[in-house]
């Protein structure tokens, strides 16, 4: 071959190399330039009233209370249900509603793994049917749009990001079960139950505030129980227990208490169990509500405070009524007969139809002062085997119709810090509670109550 046709060759060559280059990189850029169309899921979150998520390894129900604004509770196919954090399902919802999905010219999905369901308060309807596949971070999506009247709007076949679709699943959604427990208001819980050991107490609301109605029944200290309401109402599950554990390890065949809370409507019970770690900073618990029944663990330290002494709850102040409910007061003798009938006559008190000196007047208004305003520094529930210092006299208290509003013994005892007066309420059955004053007042009660008794008894 000559110098010359080898040379042509080699230009040849040359040229049909660069027309090859020149053809694939002019493909390469054809190809850039195709448009990939993205689609968004096209719903308002706001509007949803409900989301179902059904797969095989479980479904969950999302419904909104239909009587709030912004409550969600969740029903698992497992029995489970549970009411959500409201931040953690809106937050769901609106990384589904800002989704977007890559279009397909084709269906890209041949049978779905899975499914989820939004349903809107005007009666559309948006179904996402999710494949199995993974390619690339996403997988394959059909989105199904229908109006209220259950007509298909809109089909889009395409890919969606892997992530988001992997948030969406029964389990997944078991993270959006709120931590608080006693989920009311403290306005509406209108009765109250703690048990532990061989004690319990029993407290219900009613129009004229807070009393014990179990073992006992006396009006409740408002300040104390109102202290309980709130206590009860901050405990949260630390830890929600979807794995099976025998009673014997979670220490509820044998509880260590056990706590309701309720409205006028229902009640809702926490069951506590042994320690759940092995510094006891959680304990286990049972949490039941509605018929359903859930495991969980709470902090140690929410349930330090709370008690089920009945004396921890009674008022301060003997009586459960205010002042200007009284209008007579009566002393009795050791003998339970009237010494003093005095009934209000404006600012002032009558004995006999006759206006009392000032002395009575304001060893009265006194009397009264502390049983129904004053606290006393101690109360406490006795029982009949209790020895009480003597009796020096007994005071009832009666309103306009002359129906008795509480009956006391008033008794004295000696103490390093001065005399005190004890008022003694009868529980009946032998049990009784005793509230303690000290300072001028009571003293001076005490004398004036001495005397009042000892006064000859009036003739009718």
């Amino acid at each position: 071959m000559s110098i010359r046709t080898l040379l042509i060759w080699i230009i040849i060559a040359g040229m049909l190399g660069g027309a090859a280059v020149f053809v694939r990189q002019k493909h390469i850029a054809a190809l850039g330039e195709q448009e990939v169309v993205w689609v968004g899921l096209e719903f308002d979150p706001a509007g949803v009233i409900s989301l179902s998520v059904e797969g095989e390894g479980g479904s969950v129900e999302i419904q909104r209370d239909a009587d709030s604004i912004d409550q969600w509770r969740g029903a698992w196919s497992n029995g489970v249900s549970w009411g959500l954090a409201s931040n953690r399902v809106r937050a769901g919802l609106r990384s589904l509603a800002t989704a977007r999905v890559r279009l397909s010219d084709e269906a890209v999905m041949n049978s779905p793994d899975r499914t989820t369901t939004a349903r809107s308060r005007d009666g559309s309807i948006i179904t996402l049917s999710i494949g199995s596949d993974r390619l690339g971070g996403r997988v394959p999506v059909r989105v199904e749009q229908r109006d209220e009247s259950g007509a298909i709007e809109r089909v889009v076949d395409g890919w969606l990001d892997t992530a988001l679709v992997d948030s969406f699943t029964s389990d997944v959604v078991l993270g959006w079960r709120d931590d608080r427990l006693f989920d009311m208001a403290a306005s509406s819980v209108s009765q109250l139950r703690l048990s532990a050991d061989k004690h319990a107490v029993s407290l219900l609301r009613t129009p004229n505030g807070w009393v014990i109605d179990d073992p006992i029944e006396v009006h409740a200290n408002r300040e104390k129980v109102d202290e309980l309401v709130r206590s009860l109402l901050s405990v949260q599950a630390q830890r929600f227990i979807d794995e099976e554990i025998d009673e014997a390890t979670s220490g509820l065949s044998k509880p260590l208490a056990r706590i309701m809370v309720g409205d006028e409507a229902s009640g809702s019970s926490l069951t506590i169990g042994t320690r759940a770690d092995i510094n006891a900073d959680t304990l286990y618990a049972r949490f039941e509500q509605g018929g359903h029944s859930t495991l969980i663990t709470v902090s140690t330290d929410a349930l330090t405070k709370l008690t089920a002494y009945p004396d921890a709850y009674v008022s301060k102040t003997a009586g459960g009524f205010g002042l200007t409910s009284v209008r007579s007061v009566r002393v009795l003798g050791r003998d339970d007969v009237m010494k003093l009938d005095a009934v209000r006559n404006g600012a002032t008190w009558l004995i006999a139809d006759q206006e009392a000196d000032t002395l009575t007047n304001e060893s009265i208004d006194r009397l009264l002062s502390i049983l129904l305003l004053q606290p006393a520094f101690g109360v406490r529930l006795v029982d009949a085997s209790f020895e009480l210092p003597k009796i020096i006299a007994g005071v009832e208290l009666l309103d306009a119709n002359g129906a008795p509003l509480g009956e006391y013994d008033i008794a004295l005892e000696q103490a390093a810090d001065g005399l005190r007066l004890l008022v003694i309420g009868d529980l009946g059955d032998g049990r009784r509670v005793v509230w303690g004053y000290r300072g001028d007042d009571a003293q001076a009660t005490g004398t004036w109550l001495t005397i009042a008794a000892s006064r000859p008894t009036p003739k009718n």
